[in-house]
């Protein structure tokens, strides 16, 4: 999935005072973008327009608050991470409280759900919770912790190894986890 070309002068437009002509550029550049990737990302078709919106109001919202970070790609990846977090908003919402459907839509629907639901969603779910949830807590947290948190429970890599690399004991990654893992925990409280 290509994503539209990101103009920094655009960027920057977005949050001055005249910025009516700069956001209808932006959202007819990055409309369809971000429609596929709600769509991807799994979101019913009928909610797919509204879940694009509060792309778009997040990014209104927090645009201002963009940083480039010097590496390629920066406004993008920072544009992907807001649309990552609407939709987990969205979908955790959308678990606890769904939409309402009648009729022969309610009867496909009904018909289109497994017995049971697949892991491997259900799974790839969770870590996106706890990706998206550890990002939020990174800050709270020194460099070596994190990277030992992020290479052992994000990456899967064996704490041994990672000891090493690092040059700190396996007891202090098995700490770093823990103390982090328990910060995630409580975000992902306040959003469930």
């Amino acid at each position: 999935m290509s994503q539209p070309e990101t103009r920094a002068s655009l960027i920057l437009q977005l949050t001055g005072r005249a910025s009516e002509p700069a956001w209808a550029e932006f959202v007819s550049s990055y409309e369809p973008f971000l429609m596929r990737l709600v769509q991807r990302r799994g979101v019913p078709a009928r909610h797919v327009p509204d879940v694009t919106q509060q792309i778009f109001l997040a990014i209104a919202r927090s645009v201002s608050g963009w940083v480039d970070d010097g590496k390629s790609e920066s406004f993008r990846r920072w544009l992907n991470r807001v649309a990552q977090n609407v939709v987990i908003r969205f979908m955790t919402r959308e678990r606890r409280q769904p939409g309402g459907i009648g009729g022969s839509d309610l009867v496909e629907f009904l018909e289109t759900i497994p017995a049971e639901p697949d892991q491997q969603y259900v799974a790839d779910y969770e870590r996106e919770l706890i990706v998206w949830a550890a990002e939020q807590v990174r800050g709270e947290f020194r460099e070596t912790s994190w990277q030992a948190f992020h290479s052992t429970v994000i990456d899967g890599r064996e704490v041994a190894e990672v000891a090493i690399e690092l040059g700190v004991s396996p007891g202090s990654i098995y700490m770093s986890r823990s103390r982090i893992m328990s910060r995630i925990r409580k975000i992902l409280d306040q959003v469930k």
